[in-house]
């Protein structure tokens, strides 16, 4: 099975890539050099690893995927949340989006938890969105 993985709000660096078993008889590669390759996406074959480097100067959300959908729905995905304490000061969230989170009942300050700093404490389990649009509540 070979996984295209995608990175969004970065381009990043390949530095390594190998087997994830040690008794494979396909060596690990390290890639030398100053400047290696840039990219936003990789094939990954099965049963095997990636090190990446990104540079890390790009507040925000940022999604990681699989490109394969099903892969992504089995948790071949996440989020990096880079900097909170800038997007905290410099990202302004439209007021349309504070009114769905209070309709949800999501905090609409601090972090993720309704907390400062890194306290997730009292965190919610994410909303699971299922069916037609007609399953998010209407706003208007």
């Amino acid at each position: 099975m070979v996984h295209s993985y995608h990175c969004h709000g970065h381009a990043f660096q390949i530095v390594e890539s190998g087997p994830v078993h040690k008794n494979s008889s396909i060596p690990a590669k390290r890639f030398r050099g100053r400047q290696p390759m840039r990219r936003d996406t990789i094939t990954l074959a099965a049963n095997r690893y990636v090190r990446l480097r990104i540079k890390a100067d790009n507040p925000g959300v940022w999604f990681q995927h699989c490109h394969q959908e099903q892969h992504s729905y089995s948790g071949l995905a996440f989020t990096l949340i880079e900097a909170p304490d800038v997007m905290q000061r410099t990202l302004r969230v439209p007021q349309e989006m504070i009114e769905f989170c209070r309709i949800l009942g999501h905090p609409t300050r601090g972090n993720s938890a309704g907390r400062a700093g890194s306290d997730m404490t009292g965190i919610k389990p994410p909303l699971a969105i299922t069916g037609t649009a007609n399953s998010i509540p209407d706003t208007r």
